[in-house]
């Protein structure tokens, strides 16, 4: 895969169809968490998009800021409480938020979680 800039980790070869395991992946960050704070992991990068896999500890937080491109916040496990744009969002599995490009917003586990973020907007994220 070529980009403009070297990318930290271990990405996906360029295929135009890809299998992202993302359970796999939240196992994996899982058994990391212990003594940290918060583990993250992108785990494609392509096109302008990326999928990064974060595991939280309950009451991790991270502070507002903003995206220049659209976001999608995806809770694969646990519980989050997300704030953008002066709108509260108490989510669990299954359930997604979108923002769109430049929106301020912040995000504070409740408990243990593990959140799917695909960002758009080019490839310096």
């Amino acid at each position: 895969m070529t980009t403009n800039k070297t990318a930290a980790g271990t990405y996906l070869q360029h295929a135009r169809a890809q299998l992202l395991d993302l359970e796999a992946v939240a196992d994996r960050l899982f058994q990391e968490l212990p003594g940290s704070r918060r583990k993250t992991e992108t785990i494609a990068r392509e096109a302008g998009v990326s999928v990064v896999v974060m595991a939280m500890e309950a009451g991790d937080e991270i502070k507002q800021h903003l995206a220049p491109g659209a976001v999608t916040v995806h809770v694969l496990r646990g519980h989050i409480s997300l704030n953008a744009d002066d709108a509260d969002f108490d989510l669990r599995p299954a359930q997604v938020v979108f923002l769109q490009p430049s929106t301020p917003h912040s995000v504070r586990a409740v408990e243990q979680s593990v959140i799917v973020l695909t960002i758009t907007g080019g490839d310096n994220h």
